[in-house]
């Protein structure tokens, strides 16, 4: 398999970001991405997608996203113009922001890339006309900030970028899908424990939530996420805690309060064991890093 790396189309391991236009008049071959994600526009035509061996069809207005280490190309090109977003996973760490707890974001960003490597390429985001007229000024601004580089031009690019993915984000609508979306129906389970990781909550509700059993929901989510429901709220939680000890002069225990633990010697004993440090020992090492 030919992993094709980010350093191919940009050399800024401090701004690991690249867009460009493409016009595909012969196939592509197949390729992988060498740690990093590609969101892809198709702007006019038609082709055959590969993905892992397979063959899908996407025509203008299809939107997806490709992951890390998936191999894929076109075939068949039919006046294909699409854009390329290529980008580090770090660089769309938006974590703290709500737009991670929209289930347009979990299914394009994260349920989508997952399904793919296990049920198969799937992308269900079709862009309405007036939707991609919106979406092609937004990608035409982007990529004049990036091309021209005036003053400023990483803020605006990061901007312009975080506000694509919103407005994608905001035009995923599941009620669009008409065949069965698989595990891409957890998406407003995935949103709900994104907005509310700090509270308890059952799986009878996250289920209640994708319309799926309990039985088919669990089995669904850990081939989604590669884990258990309570085990993915966990994950949230030390993640939020890991930035807030990294950015904030929060105590211990405010930041055990703020990610759901009410026992703050709990909460250092579960960040311990699962990070391998603890809690003041992360922020001392992370205060020490950013001096240099």
């Amino acid at each position: 398999m030919f992993r094709m790396p980010l350093e191919a189309f940009t050399q800024d391991e401090n701004f690991p970001f690249f867009i460009q236009y493409g016009e595909h008049d012969e196939p592509l071959y197949l390729h992988a991405h060498d740690s990093y994600i590609e969101l892809v526009i198709v702007l006019s035509g038609s082709a055959v997608h590969i993905v892992d061996g397979e063959k899908y069809p996407i025509q203008k207005g299809s939107v997806f996203v490709i992951a890390e280490d998936i191999e894929h190309g076109y075939d068949d090109p039919q006046d294909f113009h699409i854009c390329n977003i290529m980008f580090r996973k770090r660089f769309l760490d938006l974590s703290s922001f709500d737009i991670a707890g929209a289930p347009g974001f979990q299914a394009l960003f994260v349920l989508e890339p997952q399904q793919s490597r296990t049920k198969g390429f799937t992308s269900y985001l079709k862009l309405l006309p007036d939707e991609q007229l919106n979406i092609e000024e937004m990608i035409a601004a982007l990529h004049t900030e990036y091309t021209v580089r005036a003053a400023g031009w990483q803020t605006m690019v990061r901007a312009g970028f975080i506000r694509l993915v919103v407005e994608l984000s905001r035009m995923y609508d599941t009620n669009r899908i008409e065949n069965d979306a698989g595990i891409v129906k957890l998406a407003p389970a995935l949103a709900y424990i994104e907005r509310n990781f700090q509270e308890e909550m059952t799986i009878t509700e996250l289920a209640a939530l994708t319309h799926y059993s309990e039985r088919q929901f669990l089995r669904l989510f850990k081939e989604a996420t590669g884990c258990r429901p309570m085990q993915y709220i966990t994950k949230l939680r030390l993640h939020t805690a890991c930035r807030l000890l990294r950015e904030t002069e929060l105590s211990v225990a405010e930041i055990a309060g703020r990610c759901g633990y009410t026992d703050s010697s709990y909460f250092s004993r579960v960040f311990l064991r699962k990070c391998g440090i603890s809690p003041k020992a992360y922020r001392k090492d992370s205060a020490a890093n950013s001096a240099y």
